[in-house]
């Protein structure tokens, strides 16, 4: 039976970073070099596959026990997993996207009602993948944790490759967390104690039992897991989909704004820029291309893509008609993002850094330059701020582009956001930024569903903020639930 199911396994089954071949110089050979690596990988792939969540389940961890270096380094590799996936939660709920009717009709409950921030948003004993991908990606980053515990290197080779997928472990169970804190958890005030975070899960036994941890001891394990052992990790991957150490600064940079703390982001963006910077000049691509940008561009930090469901290139997933108006005239990024849609009045998103239509959800230099410009901004280091934005414009603006005066304040500070507004979109930080914007009233905002037949309103703070925890976690894992 063991043999069939081997044999039976999709293209998607066998373990590599990407899918397509987007990597040309990957070496197949040690991707697939060995039967038992395989067999590792379909051994967890059945246990996880007959589970409904990635808090309680129970897998047979005896069918199949990754040992080698190479197992472990399988496991963090392989789609198959989702080390690589990121929600798409908060990219429906945003207002980055206007839906029409017919893919609305479309829909899924789940996405309908996050589209529209309604109050109830499950059907009874659904889970929800926005929950369950970022776990499962924990799940095995803890499996490899765990496996290496009881390695023992044979040679110093081993052992330096040991540490770095430790590390590398570590960076993906602080993505994971962070993934479902920003969707499943109000936005973060740090003058507020006990705010609830989510259950955090450090070991791949999940027999035991995860209640919600605090969002300050939520924060606190993801900076560690992200901080330690990041010398072990190469200063740059060969390969985008792994972490490294220019990653991992740049994802501090990412979770130390959204807790604002702006000194810290600025100094880990500062950091990451330092290992590279390199911006692709849009006066040197070609817009005529139907997706403008390759993949693995050297803008890509960390490779990462949204969760594909019905809205994924569909036709009728328009970009917001707000932000059209948002580009002057000598802004080259509405040709390279937009294209005409099928109702002549609207535009489809196109300008994915994936290089195809799925949606980038992971690390770019542009936005690096951007966090380090508003962190900056916030600490006074407002010369370095406006530096970022004369060399994020230089690379986006038509030829001939001149940068006035420096900015100052909160002039400063509205500048940077609206570039964060016209540069971030459709990659799933958009979510992130009306979360921590709106605890500042001078640049909160409300959103309205203006467009479609149904109008919504989403209040600035609102509870609807964070997310319900699915219902069949609740049932297996009881903890407090969101209040909306």
């Amino acid at each position: 039976m063991l043999v069939v199911a081997i044999f039976g396994v999709p293209g998607f089954l066998l373990p590599r970073p990407l899918r397509g071949g987007y990597i040309k110089d990957i070496n197949r050979n040690m991707i697939m070099k060995n039967t038992r690596y395989l067999l590792c990988l379909l051994g967890l792939a059945m246990i996880l596959g007959g589970c409904s969540e990635f808090l309680n389940s129970k897998p047979n961890k005896n069918l199949v026990v990754p040992s080698t270096l190479d197992d472990f380094q399988g496991l963090l590799d392989a789609e198959l997993n989702g080390m690589n996936l990121v929600p798409m939660g908060g990219f429906v709920s945003s207002d980055d996207a206007y839906f029409g009717p017919g893919l609305l009709a479309r829909l899924s409950f789940n996405q309908e009602a996050i589209y529209f921030w309604r109050k109830e948003i499950y059907l009874p004993d659904e889970n929800d993948a926005n929950w369950s991908y970022p776990y499962q990606k924990i799940f095995y980053a803890n499996v490899v944790l765990d496996g290496l515990e009881s390695f023992s290197p044979k040679s110093e080779t081993e052992r330096q490759r040991m540490l770095e997928l430790q590390a590398s472990a570590r960076f993906y169970r602080a993505m994971g967390h962070f993934e479902v804190l920003m969707l499943f958890a109000e936005p973060f005030d740090p003058s507020v104690e006990g705010q609830l975070g989510i259950p955090i899960r450090l070991s791949s036994d999940i027999n035991v039992k995860s209640g919600r941890a605090t969002m300050k001891e939520s924060f606190a394990q993801i900076v560690s897991d992200l901080e330690e052992g990041m010398d072990n990790l190469p200063v740059k991957a060969d390969i985008p989909s792994r972490p490294s150490q220019w990653a991992a600064h740049a994802m501090l940079g990412r979770v130390y704004l959204t807790m604002h703390a702006f000194g810290e982001s600025f100094e880990a963006s500062s950091r990451a820029l330092a290992i590279d910077d390199k911006l692709m000049n849009y006066n040197e691509l070609d817009s005529s291309l139907n997706y403008p940008f390759e993949a693995m561009h050297p803008e890509t930090v960390f490779y990462g893509r949204q969760l594909t469901s019905t809205f994924t290139g569909n036709s009728e997933s328009y970009v917001n008609p707000d932000l059209l108006g948002l580009y002057d005239s000598m802004d080259l990024r509405p040709f390279f993002f937009f294209r005409q849609g099928s109702d002549s009045s609207r535009v489809n998103f196109r300008g994915n850094y994936t290089g195809d239509f799925y949606q980038f959800g992971g690390i770019a230099t542009d936005e690096v330059l951007l966090n380090l410009a508003e962190a900056g901004a916030r600490i006074g280091n407002e010369t370095e701020a406006n530096n970022a934005l004369k060399y994020l414009l230089e690379n986006r603006m038509a030829r001939g582009f001149q940068w006035g005066e420096d900015l100052a304040g909160d002039q400063l500070i509205e500048f940077i956001l609206l570039e964060r507004r016209k540069e971030l979109l459709f990659r799933d930080i958009r979510w992130m930024d009306l979360k921590r914007h709106n605890l500042y009233p001078a640049f909160e905002t409300t959103l309205t569903r203006e467009f479609n037949e149904e109008d919504a309103v989403l209040l600035p703070n609102s509870p609807r903020y964070a997310f319900e925890i699915p219902p069949l976690e609740m049932q297996l894992n009881p903890m407090t639930q969101n209040e909306r």
